[in-house]
């Protein structure tokens, strides 16, 4: 069922639903019937699976040797610490490549290890192992790399480094090519024949598992030669890792990532404790702050300069450093914002001018200048604005390269599978992706691309939607209810903020505040007693007229000021009545 509204760019869609089983989720559940729907809009149906996504620990994670290969990576590294051998990580400059890293490197030391970690370069050595960083490590005496959150598509790398006489473990988490790099073991749970049930994990929820197995493993030989590492404690950084490379967060993510934020909130390491200070984070931390404030702080070092500053500032032991180092990140960000509005500027004139949007069902745009570190977050507003699959590209040492993001129904990496004649290398996952190709195949590869997009998606999937959990009134938003919304989470991927709608509300009060911030104060039809505050963000083109009805969809949550509670609506959208 869906909701049209007059003339608006947004389709409401609301999900079929099954009154029966409605009504039981409620009644054993002892929820209200708006929450029983959040449930069953996400296929939690029956009591064990309600219980699992509301209950679930770490008690319940799956066993790691389900894992393809682990039991060869776990002999191999014990092989490698008991011999004093050189291990060196090999990162990326993401979120997740640099929690994957710092966890890692606090594990081996625990264990006394030889071990140094490697994150290249983004602008001079691009992504994954590459034949510079490997010629280096032969040269500093390693002698096994581990790589995190990448490694998947390395084939050519594999077998240089197999020629220097190194042996290669990876994890990684990436869409597995049909090929696989000859390595002497792959973590990864997306790889052909491989038994574990989590295929959405990050790259750190791989490494994680790899940490799992080799703590049992290293009990059983007496290894550890002070305390036992407590795992527990690394769950603050695959929490921020898994959240900022957007896994979904269902089944094993979530129980990470729920455990992970609890740990998060009073973690004692000094360089989270400092980027949540100059990110203003404070108390109990949500995913939305993860998402939005610290992984955009991590991920700016690794844009615009040495990615390495992340993992430096998650190993800091010493506060004046780790503050210090949270400033870079905090001004790093700052400029990475600055620039990103400059690049998508000149991208948006670019589609403009060329009417790109109105030819194409996708959009592809290049200019040799930009700043390879941003393409990526430009082509997500790109999507924003123009809800195409967008590619934004720059030009790389002669090489043109880009970042993609898609929409709902199409799987980026199966698409550009389908374009492979002209590119030099793709990866990722279904909704964001990175490739490269020669100038000469860039104009080809438009067309290319556009037609596999025109194949795949239909003229509904263009159309930009808001997925509604229910319909609701306003005396159905109650205290009782944004509490028990709060047992739902962590929220995203996966598990999306549940969203409501409501009709024929009445306009009492609108203005502006802020940065172009839509505030309203609303009553429920025929009432003027029950009235609630609703706020929209960046939504001040929607201000509706006063005392005119509107069909609102929102998310109920609380809202603090000056030691005062009240429940405020947060606008998604608004559709003003004739």
């Amino acid at each position: 069922m869906s909701l049209e509204g007059t003339a608006k760019a947004k389709r409401w869609v609301l999900p079929s639903t099954h009154h029966e089983t409605i009504q039981k989720i409620a009644q054993e559940h002892h929820c209200s019937p708006l929450i029983a729907q959040v449930l069953y809009n996400r296929n939690i149906h029956s009591q064990k699976d309600i219980d699992l996504f509301l209950h679930a620990n770490l008690q319940q994670l799956p066993d790691p040797s389900l894992f393809k290969d682990m039991d060869l990576a776990v002999q191999r590294i014990l092989e490698a610490i008991q011999k004093n051998e050189k291990i060196t990580i090999f990162g990326d400059y993401d979120v997740d490549g640099s929690t994957s890293t710092a966890m890692l490197m606090d594990f081996f030391k625990s264990l006394a290890a030889n071990v140094d970690y490697y994150i290249p370069h983004r602008l001079k050595e691009g992504y994954g192992l590459n034949s510079h960083a490997i010629k280096k490590l032969k040269t500093s005496r390693t002698q096994l790399i581990i790589t995190v959150d990448n490694g998947i598509s390395a084939v050519q790398e594999a077998k240089l480094i197999r020629k220097l006489d190194m042996d290669l473990i990876i994890t990684d988490h990436h869409e597995a090519p049909p090929k696989l790099p000859l390595a002497f073991a792959i973590l990864n749970p997306k790889q052909k024949g491989d038994t574990f049930p989590g295929k959405e994990l990050a790259g750190v929820g791989v490494a994680f598992y790899l940490m799992i197995a080799l703590r049992k493993a290293c009990r059983e030989l007496g290894l550890f030669r002070n305390q036992e590492p407590n795992l527990r404690n690394s769950l603050d950084l695959v929490a921020v890792g898994t959240i900022a490379d957007l896994a979904p967060l269902t089944g094993i993510n979530r129980i990470l990532v729920r455990e992970g934020l609890k740990v998060l909130s009073t973690t004692h390491r000094k360089g989270l404790r400092a980027l949540m200070q100059v990110s203003e984070v404070r108390g109990k931390v949500s995913a939305g702050q993860v998402a939005f404030r610290i992984g955009p702080r991590i991920n700016a070092v690794g844009r615009l300069e040495e990615a390495s500053l992340g993992v430096q500032l998650l190993l800091s032991q010493n506060t004046e450093e780790s503050l210090q180092l949270a400033e870079q990140l905090n001004q790093a960000n700052e400029a990475r914002k600055a620039l990103e509005s400059e690049i998508f500027e000149q991208a948006v004139e670019q589609i403009e001018k060329n009417t790109l949007h109105q030819k194409y069902r996708s959009l592809v745009v290049f200019d040799p200048n930009w700043h390879h570190g941003v393409v990526g977050i430009v082509a997500s507003r790109l999507v924003e604005r123009y809800h195409l699959p967008s590619i934004v590209m720059s030009e790389v040492e002669g090489k043109v390269k880009g970042s993609a993001r898609s929409i709902r129904g199409l799987n980026l990496v199966e698409t550009l599978r389908q374009c492979d004649s002209h590119l030099s290398s793709y990866g990722g996952h279904a909704y964001a992706a990175g490739l490269s190709l020669a100038p000469k195949y860039l104009e080809h590869f438009i067309q290319n691309f556009d037609q596999a997009v025109r194949k795949q998606l239909s003229e509904e999937d263009y159309t930009p939607s808001i997925y509604l959990d229910a319909q609701s009134s306003l005396d159905q938003i109650e205290a009782q209810l944004v509490n028990d919304l709060a047992k739902l989470e962590p929220f995203g991927l996966g598990n999306p903020t549940p969203v409501f709608c409501a009709q024929d509300l009445h306009v009492q009060q609108s203005r502006i505040v802020g940065e172009n911030h839509l505030k309203l104060a609303l009553s429920a039809p025929h009432s003027q007693n029950k009235r609630v505050d609703a706020i929209g963000f960046r939504m001040a083109d929607k201000n509706p007229p006063l005392n005119s009805q509107i069909d609102l969809a929102f998310t109920p949550e609380w809202n603090e000021w000056q030691d005062q509670k009240s429940i405020q609506l947060r606008l998604l959208d608004l559709k003003v009545k004739n």
